[in-house]
């Protein structure tokens, strides 16, 4: 790709419990690309909203701010996590001012799709983000059988690159029904996502879901580390005290964390009741306020990450009124 770092999914090269597991990585070779792989951990939000980045510095005469010029390609996205891209697009440029270092890696990228590989933790389909129709610079869907993938173009970045020898044009009716067969796979468990909003809303005094959630939750953060919408984050000035150089940091934080609502004089979330409550309104109220999207992909990373096993798709089916499966 010239210029252009890219970045995809590999199998991770941990210890043997982790071994079955992937990420997303530096791709410096075609055979380090897994191209059927489940949701990675760690989503792929993290090449636009990094775990942890420098703002800006100052040596206390000057500002310094860092270069966000490196163009790179993400390779290997699932429909879920372009999803998320467009979720964290609205979160990101709210009010007058966006975000200029999100925005700025948003543009230096190029974002190729892949069909998923599902797991027992996805409920995708029941949040509607199965399927993308923008965010996306090229689409790939794998033809059952073949080892050849229907190509949807989403941008002129994705018309140029489908230029490239080796594409050839197929008929409208077989691009539908490769893409309506790879959508076939069923939600071991499935939410009713219709009154979400609303029923949270009137959820907020039901102190029997919340207890009971306070009472098994470790307040570990744990699903809001691996979640493609969460974008909570807390700045920091360091100081270094030999050169009074100062580097102000930005890094990931969660609502779920104690320190998270710690303010001059105490905590205002102090219960890990208050502060699980307040992750699932931000997800199923507030952000359908603020940007008419749900926070949440339904991608089960969360479900996967939690030690307590602690499953949304059960806590909906309890806020909308449904019988818990």
């Amino acid at each position: 790709m010239g210029d252009y770092q890219v970045y995809g999914p590999t199998e991770n090269e941990g210890p043997v419990e982790t071994s079955n597991e992937y990420k997303f990585d530096r791709i410096y070779s075609l055979d380090q690309i897994a191209l059927r792989h489940p949701p990675t951990m760690i989503p792929p939000k993290k090449y636009f909203f990094p775990e942890k980045e420098e703002m800006l510095e100052s040596d206390g005469s000057d500002f310094r701010e860092p270069e966000l010029g490196d163009r790179f390609v993400i390779f290997g996205v699932h429909a879920c996590d372009i999803n998320s891209f467009l979720i964290l697009d609205k979160m990101f440029s709210k009010g007058p001012y966006s975000d200029y270092y999100y925005q700025r890696r948003r543009e230096n990228s190029i974002v190729i799709g892949i069909d998923c590989e599902p797991t027992e933790y996805c409920f995708c389909k029941s949040m509607g983000e199965e399927r993308v129709e923008s965010g996306f610079d090229l689409f790939l869907t794998e033809i059952t059988g073949e080892d050849t993938y229907i190509v949807k173009i989403g941008s002129k970045i994705g018309e140029k690159l489908s230029d490239f020898e080796g594409f050839e044009t197929v008929g409208r009716d077989f691009a539908v029904e490769v893409i309506e067969e790879s959508l076939k796979w069923k939600e071991e468990i499935s939410v009713e996502t219709r009154n979400l909003s609303e029923s949270t809303l009137q959820s907020f005094e039901n102190e029997e879901i919340w207890e009971e959630l306070g009472e098994r939750c470790l307040g570990c953060g744990n699903c809001t580390m691996v979640c493609p919408c969460c974008n909570c984050f807390d700045v920091k000035d360091i100081t270094n005290i030999r050169n009074h150089n100062v580097s102000r940091l930005r890094t990931w934080t969660a609502c779920t964390l104690f320190e998270f609502a710690e303010v001059s004089g105490g905590n205002f979330r102090e219960s890990i009741k208050s502060r699980y409550r307040n992750w699932f309104f931000d997800k199923f109220r507030i952000f359908p306020r603020e940007i008419e999207e749900f926070g949440c992909v339904g991608c089960g990373r969360c479900i996967k990450a939690c030690p307590v096993d602690i499953d949304p798709r059960l806590i909906i089916q309890k806020v909308v009124g449904e019988k818990v499966e």
